[in-house]
């Protein structure tokens, strides 16, 4: 891993799980005394970031970037197509040992109410469906969204309920998929998704505060 890296990889954890407020200013002299590094890699990773739409330019300071109420709709939107497309690639491929695998994850995670194992597993099922197929250009789209996507996510364990539907949630789509059913997979995925960006936006007053 390089510096970048390896500053990049800080921030953006530090701004995804919240401990970076939004419209907070981001020190770049902090950061690099708490990496113990020099202020270039700090720089290209604020660069990345703003790319990333994680972090946003004002005047001369790095703000981290609010997240609002359109950002979280329009997240959701452009994830439900693209999810819901790759779906359609993917259901044949998927194989069922890696189906059982991760549904024996998410009850472990649930079972420990541990939210960042939770969340780990969440991403790596999520990616089952979109990447299996290696779709070159899909993953670039993905790519794109993933620092929001991660945002979004984490901000939905902020509510106490969240985990026990989610885990029902998955657990139906998981179902369909072993089924190779395509329309009641779809019908599943879209309404696991609806669900965490209803429970986000119920939570954005919270996180802008």
């Amino acid at each position: 891993m390089t510096r970048k890296e390896e500053a990049y990889n800080f921030i953006r954890k530090e701004i995804v799980q919240n401990r970076l407020h939004p419209n907070e200013v981001i020190s770049e002299n902090q950061i690099t005394d708490q990496l113990n590094m020099s202020r270039t890699p700090v720089r290209e990773a604020m660069k990345q970031l703003v790319a990333d739409g994680l972090v946003e330019m004002r005047g001369r300071e790095n703000v981290v970037t609010p997240l609002t109420a359109s950002d979280v709709q329009e997240v959701y939107e452009l994830r439900s197509l693209l999810e819901t497309y790759a779906l359609k690639k993917t259901i044949n491929l998927i194989p069922e040992f890696k189906l059982n695998e991760i549904e024996k994850e998410f009850e472990e995670a649930y079972q420990h109410k541990n939210w960042d194992d939770y969340l780990e597993v969440d991403t790596e099922f999520h990616g089952l469906i979109t990447h299996i197929a290696g779709y070159g250009r899909l993953k670039q789209f993905l790519k794109i969204l993933k620092a929001q996507t991660a945002r979004t996510r984490h901000v939905s364990s902020y509510n106490p309920h969240r985990m026990g539907h989610s885990i029902e949630e998955h657990k139906e789509i998981i179902n369909w998929i072993r089924k190779r059913n395509l329309d009641e997979a779809e019908k599943a995925l879209a309404y696991h998704l609806q669900k965490v960006y209803d429970s986000v936006k119920s939570y954005l007053n919270y996180l802008n505060e």
